[in-house]
């Protein structure tokens, strides 16, 4: 048993040899020009030798992606045209190369993306939010999680149109078990106002109850949220709307709306479906836009 930097012990010897133990890394961005948002993850369960992806693209005209498992070999970095390079701390070079699917309406398009990802924010470790007993209730997500903002720059071409990207977004890193069933459900909240203001929340509901962490970074600050109350409105079974009251480690609140513009709904198993969502926000008389992702049961 070891400590994490604030005294929570986890068995992390243990952990790592979970036939789940994973290793994901995740990145988003929205370039408002273009209307065009982009989210992908690599995931790493070394010790099932399996290798996954997802990479998607939405936009008014396009919502189209791919998903598939391969074995593991010796670039976790790197799965069926998706590559991550990492060019020095804090940035990125993310690409793309290969098609893209719409099953509903049997569409495809060819896909090359070459963007640049580089931070605006120091690293947020969400050890910083929780405490022992979140940090216990949480293991069966991830024991490490780390997230941070950025800008996006480069190209993206669809069909050979190439369009020129300009963005901001979101990149998560978290290693630890991941059974997608574990959690009751999970919302997983991210959006950028400017290149000096964004916020991450991560609201994660298990039997033992919700764990809340994330930031808020404003004023070149990183400040630590710790408790979340969020309100869904929801058309069917997709969230619709929602207001949120964050709270960071020193009590102040931050108040949020959003509205879900568009999405795409990815089988993640048997028993759980991860919808992924462009959503718009208003804070402050601010406007931003970012993803909203929530994990929930299938039926």
């Amino acid at each position: 048993m070891i400590k994490n930097e604030k005294g929570a012990l986890m068995d992390l010897e243990n952990l790592k040899k979970h036939q789940e133990w994973n290793e994901s890394y995740y990145f988003n961005f929205h370039d408002e020009k273009q209307d065009l948002t982009a989210f992908m993850r690599i995931g790493n369960k070394v010790n099932k030798n399996e290798k996954s992806m997802f990479f998607y693209l939405m936009s008014p005209q396009l919502l189209g992606g791919i998903k598939l498992e391969t074995p593991c070999d010796d670039n976790p970095l790197k799965i069926a045209g998706l590559n991550y390079q990492k060019i020095d701390e804090g940035k990125w070079r993310l690409t793309y190369q290969g098609l893209v699917f719409n099953p509903l309406e049997k569409t495809q398009y060819q896909v090359d993306m070459d963007v640049t990802w580089e931070a605006l924010n120091p690293v947020m470790d969400y050890v910083d939010c929780v405490d022992e007993k979140e940090t216990q209730m949480s293991s069966q997500v991830a024991s490490e999680h780390y997230e941070q903002f950025g800008k996006a720059t480069g190209t993206i071409s669809i069909d050979q149109v190439s369009l020129p990207i300009s963005a901001l977004g979101e990149r998560d890193l978290s290693r630890g078990v991941r059974e997608w069933a574990s959690p009751r459900m999970w919302m997983w909240i991210n959006s950028a106002f400017s290149s000096k203001e964004a916020f991450n929340i991560t609201k994660l509901s298990v039997d033992e109850g919700d764990i809340d962490a994330g930031y808020f970074h404003t004023r070149g600050v990183n400040r630590p949220l710790v408790k979340s109350d969020i309100k869904l409105s929801f058309k069917g079974e997709v969230p619709s709307t929602f207001t949120m009251v964050l709270t960071d480690n020193e009590g102040l609140e931050y108040r949020v709306t959003g509205e879900v513009v568009r999405y795409g709904l990815i089988p993640m198993d048997d028993a759980m479906n991860l919808i992924e969502t462009l959503s718009k926000y208003s804070w402050d008389g601010k406007e931003g836009y970012g993803i909203a992702e929530f994990l929930i049961p299938k039926g």
